[in-house]
């Protein structure tokens, strides 16, 4: 139930944050932590969540990762 409140904040959120390109490694971690948690098999139904966030933010995070560059610490 609290995903329902707080991944649609968190995802505005970010894309609020990554749109602008601040405080990326930031960003980073909590979609990586948000995905982690999801993608663990104890916490109930979890694909309406996963396609909140690629409808949100698949296009935000691929377009940051773009204006990167391949220098960036921040790509492994």
């Amino acid at each position: 139930d609290c995903r329902e409140i707080l991944l649609p904040t968190m995802t505005e959120q970010l894309k609020y944050h990554l749109e602008r390109q601040e405080d990326l490694e930031a960003c980073c971690q909590l979609l990586s932590n948000i995905l982690e948690v999801l993608y663990k098999k104890d916490v109930g139904p979890t694909q309406r969540h996963v396609q909140i966030i690629m409808e949100k933010l698949l296009r935000t995070v691929n377009r940051t990762v773009i204006s990167m560059g391949r220098d960036s610490e921040l790509i492994v």
